[in-house]
């Protein structure tokens, strides 16, 4: 029986910005990579908080192997939006509807993946299948960075909060994810408590983490008290010298740590072309 033999491969890692992002070139992740360009791979997206990955030609299958490179790959959270038999895939698509048959803009302000959850994802892929012909941009912002740029003593206060989070906190401003408002409005879940800045495995850093519409209170405030207090926090460290916006190319693989960044996504394009891309996240650590 014959072995396949990893492919050898002329890897390159280029730094995009000093605070955040590097550009991947010379991988096909279609075959199959050796231990060191796996690792490679996971050090650089640890140390740059994302990662574009360029010139890639996959299936939903293979994109799902690709996830497994960098951990465990997570069922969505939506499961009518994966692929048949891959539950862990999703088509992110505008084109996708809500309960009420209606196109949703998913992703539109600030937040972190799944801090609803118990253990919320470790990274978030994206790989670019359709694109329009101009913007949806994805911005990234190096939570870390902006961590670091506060005062001690905001720090200290901080590294002492936690946050209770639900698939969509009562007081949450932007209301936008229709499937999260219908599970609540169904009876929700028991809240989730985090910290609300977190030590990143594998970084020996902090980084603030939170998402504001999971957010039903911070402990000790009610929870329309703890909406402006997020929001004057990112007024105060969303900062573009901290931020990356992506601008996608066909086959791009596009990803983040999930518990080191907030994102969003730039709706100024036509809404009539399709934007469509191959979403997968990893299993992250209960934060801490």
């Amino acid at each position: 029986m014959q072995v396949q033999e990893k492919q050898k491969t002329t890897l390159q890692i280029r730094k995009i910005s000093p605070h955040i992002g590097c550009e991947v070139t010379g991988v096909d992740l279609r075959q199959s990579v050796d231990a060191e360009t796996k690792a490679q791979l996971n050090k650089a997206v640890l140390d740059n908080v994302c990662m574009v990955i360029r010139d890639q030609h996959l299936t939903p299958e293979e994109f799902a192997r690709v996830a497994e490179l960098f951990g465990e790959v997570q069922d969505q959270d939506h499961p009518k939006y994966s692929f048949p038999g891959l539950p862990t895939i999703k088509r992110h698509s505008n084109y996708n509807v809500d309960p009420n048959g209606n196109r949703i803009k998913e992703g539109l302000h600030w937040h972190t993946d799944g801090a609803f959850r118990d253990q919320p994802p470790k990274f978030t892929l994206l790989y670019a299948v359709e694109l329009p012909d101009a913007g949806g941009n994805t911005n990234v912002v190096n939570m870390r960075a902006a961590y670091r740029s506060l005062p001690e003593d905001l720090r200290r206060r901080l590294d002492a909060m936690k946050t209770n989070n639900v698939r969509m906190g009562s007081k949450a401003r932007f209301r936008v994810n229709t499937n999260n408002v219908a599970i609540m409005a169904q009876g929700g879940q028991v809240p989730n408590q985090h910290p609300l800045v977190r030590s990143i495995d594998g970084t020996g850093e902090k980084g603030l983490w939170f998402n504001p519409n999971t957010v039903e209170n911070i402990v000790g405030m009610d929870p329309e008290e703890s909406q402006n207090f997020l929001y004057d926090l990112m007024d105060k460290v969303i900062r573009p010298e901290f931020t990356y916006s992506h601008q996608w190319r066909l086959g791009d693989i596009f990803m983040w740590d999930n518990r080191s960044s907030m994102h969003k996504v730039n709706f100024d394009y036509d809404w009539n072309q399709h934007r469509l891309h191959y979403h997968a996240t990893t299993r992250g650590e209960r934060p801490n």
